[in-house]
């Protein structure tokens, strides 16, 4: 049950945030707005507002499938316009404010997933500080000097923040949650970590420096591609730990450098996979998504507004993707509208309609095929 709550509780928001954008921006550009939906079929309730900003009577319909939602406006195209009115339609519009439009709805989810993530940076986690614990006699600790209760302050030149980051640094690995510029640096770090790096460590107030070398280890059993380096010690003791929160500033500085972060992996991506280079496997369906809620929900708050911030991020990119069936498609049409000054006629709306319809229904096929696999495998 909490998995499915927490799943249409996710998709309730998301869509209402991306639908609120559209809606929002429309308000803003005096463009009547007919009907605001959230969910499809038939209406469990709607209503209107007793005080309607001027210029609009818009209804507010709730359906019954939470899978999408839509915004009507004013438009010619679709019902005749009062004369009186249709300078305010839609498609009367200029192409800028169209543009606007429909680019509101995917940069309200960005910018929805850019304050969960700063949400979470304000709320905080805790930080089991680099403590050294039990060292394995004869281990690159041991034959280091490492003693247990030892304080990693840094590793070569590499200050070290938490037990994470140090566990990184001596597998060569790049810490999770570095941004861009930590990145960089703690590649440099690791590869010093590759040979002996010259550790600073506090022993009971007293600043020490030894030379630590982590040795390459394969566990029994495994194959020595998975060989990693390790010093053959406890890496963090849960009880040397500090609760640690950001800033207003720091925390949204965050989550926009979060959101920048996952933009550009997804963008690479895709690329990847529509050249090849990357299997198609990764995408993910509404079967996994549910599952991730519910995992999520599970672990507590913070795990959960980092779940709704990921998928908001995934909703806002997937539907600036140029397929006509979606906000993209849209743009694409009005960046073609700016390149030769005429709109894209009819016949290839209708056209173009068709096929990204049959591309979103593969890719929604496929999506949901991994699903099954992952399930069955």
């Amino acid at each position: 049950m909490l998995t499915l709550l927490s799943f249409l509780f996710a998709l309730t928001v998301l869509i209402a945030v991306h639908e609120y954008g559209h809606y929002r921006m429309a308000v803003a550009f005096k463009v009547p707005v007919l009907v605001f939906s959230i969910g499809f079929g038939k209406a469990i309730y709607r209503w209107r507002a007793k005080h309607p900003r001027e210029g609009q009577n818009t209804e507010f319909v709730i359906g019954a499938l939470p899978l999408g939602g839509f915004v009507q406006m004013l438009d010619s195209r679709e019902a005749s316009v009062p004369a009186d009115q249709l300078a305010l339609a839609f498609d009367q519009r200029s192409l800028k404010v169209r543009a606007a439009i429909v680019a509101a709805g995917p940069l309200a989810n960005l910018l929805l997933a850019v304050v969960l993530f700063s949400a979470v940076a304000w709320w905080g986690h805790p930080k089991v500080l680099p403590v050294i614990g039990k060292v394995e006699a004869g281990a690159a600790a041991d034959m280091a000097g490492l003693q247990t209760g030892d304080l990693v302050l840094k590793v070569g030149d590499q200050e070290v923040r938490d037990a994470q980051h140090l566990r990184a640094l001596i597998r060569g690995e790049k810490p999770s949650d570095a941004d861009a510029a930590e990145a960089a640096e703690a590649a440099a770090g690791s590869k010093r970590s590759e040979s002996s790096a010259v550790w600073e460590i506090d022993r009971q107030g007293q600043r020490l420096s030894l030379a630590v070398k982590p040795l390459l280890t394969v566990q029994p059993g495994q194959p020595e591609s998975s060989a990693v380096r390790r010093i053959g010690a406890v890496v963090g003791v849960t009880s040397e730990s500090e609760w640690v929160s950001a800033g207003l500033w720091e925390g949204l500085a965050k989550g926009y450098g979060q959101v920048t972060q996952i933009t550009l992996l997804t963008g690479q991506l895709i690329g990847q996979m529509l050249t090849g280079e990357a299997s198609s496997k990764h995408l993910s369906g509404p079967l996994t998504i549910a599952e991730q809620a519910g995992q999520s929900a599970q672990r507590g708050l913070p795990s959960y507004l980092t779940f709704l911030a990921l998928i908001s991020v995934s909703l806002g990119l997937l539907n600036l993707l140029p397929l006509p069936m979606l906000d993209g498609g849209h743009l694409m049409y009005y960046l073609w509208e700016s390149l030769t000054g005429k709109p894209v006629s009819v016949a290839w709306q209708r056209g173009l309609q068709k096929v990204g319809l049959v591309l979103l229904v593969f890719i929604m096929a496929l999506a949901f095929f991994n699903d099954l696999t992952r399930l069955f495998t």
